[in-house]
């Protein structure tokens, strides 16, 4: 089982990751969890429901992604410039 540095994970942000063959930005690091969230760089602005489920504002569409794959044995397969970086403990 590897583990992640959350330390090293801050270098991350603002950084430009390919995730599902789409460029997209690290916006924000929850260390605790050991995932990004990052936002589609073409911009594409999707509809986001409020708290209560209603239509609100018209924003980029985001993504929360975990930094290693489901059996924690390697990194995130979605993500294929997590290897290029020197994230592990």
């Amino acid at each position: 089982m590897l583990r992640v540095d959350s330390d090293k994970l801050k270098i991350l942000l603002g950084q430009s990751l390919t995730y599902q063959d789409m460029p997209c930005q690290v916006i924000e690091i929850l260390a605790d969890e050991s995932a990004l969230v990052l936002r589609d760089r073409h911009d594409h602005k999707i509809i986001h429901p409020n708290q209560y489920g209603d239509a609100g504002d018209r924003l980029p569409r985001t993504f929360t992604v975990a930094v290693l794959n489901t059996h924690r044995d390697g990194f995130n397969p979605d993500l294929p410039e997590l290897a290029t970086f020197d994230l592990l403990i």
